[in-house]
Parts: structure tokens; C-alpha cells; sequence
């Protein structure tokens, strides 16, 4: 059963999570670009793209250990014991978990504060003369 999640993981890790991660950030940088919210006019939104950044070269290094831990699956002559104790990377796991609470939190609660380009932005728009 351990050595079965094992085998597992290697098709949901490369054609589930990591396209889901690079969705995540395409969606993200072409939903600010079209909407009021922008890409760098408030700082909730870019320390979300900061996090999803950061997330998924997380996720892009870890699949090399996720693939060096699956060849050990693989190998009949590894023991249930040391596929116990190798562990899945629980660790990554309660972290990605942690990003994914923080960028929704920020997407429900969208703090207040503008960068230096969006009230820059902000106070040309108030400017603008009235035709």
C-alpha cells in the first residue's frame, strides 16, 4: 500500500500539480492585467504573485526529491521500513498548505494599500481634466 502511494504520486505530481501550478500563475498574472485590482497597483497582489512564485519553485525543486523517493518505490528490493520512514515529504505538503491559506485569505480580505505605482496611477486618473 505505502509502496502503491509511492507509484502514484508520480503521475498526479507531473500531470495534476505542477500544470495546476503554472495555471495558478498564468491565471493570476492575466486576471490583475485585466481587472481594476492590476498587476503592481496594490501590495496584496503582489505578494500573492510573490507567493505563487515562490510556491512553485518550491514545488519544481521538490519534484526532483519526489522523483528520487518514487525510484526507490519502484525498486522491489527497498522494505516497507525504509519506504515508512522515507516519509512524503509532509513537510512541503503543510507548507504548500500554508501558502495556499495565506494567497486565499489575501484574495477574500484584499488589504488596504497601494504601491507607489498605483497611487501614482490613482492620483493621474483624479487629475485627468473633465471633458
Amino acid at each position: 500500500m505505502v509502496r502503491a502511494a509511492y507509484l502514484a504520486l508520480d503521475p498526479i505530481t507531473s500531470y495534476v500539480i505542477v500544470p495546476m501550478s503554472f495555471a495558478s500563475l498564468l491565471t493570476g498574472i492575466v486576471m490583475s492585467l485585466f481587472t481594476h485590482w492590476g498587476l503592481f497597483k496594490h501590495y496584496w497582489v503582489v505578494f500573492k504573485l510573490l507567493l505563487t512564485v515562490f510556491a512553485t519553485i518550491i514545488l519544481l525543486g521538490f519534484t526532483q526529491t519526489l522523483n528520487k523517493m518514487i525510484s526507490l518505490a519502484a525498486d522491489p528490493t527497498t522494505s516497507i521500513l525504509d519506504l515508512r520512514t522515507m516519509g512524503a515529504g509532509m513537510n512541503h505538503a503543510v507548507g504548500a498548505l500554508l501558502v495556499l491559506l495565506i494567497i486565499t485569505i489575501l484574495s477574500v480580505y484584499k488589504p488596504r494599500g497601494t504601491t507607489r505605482y498605483g497611487w501614482r496611477k490613482e492620483q493621474e486618473k483624479r487629475n485627468l481634466p473633465k471633458p
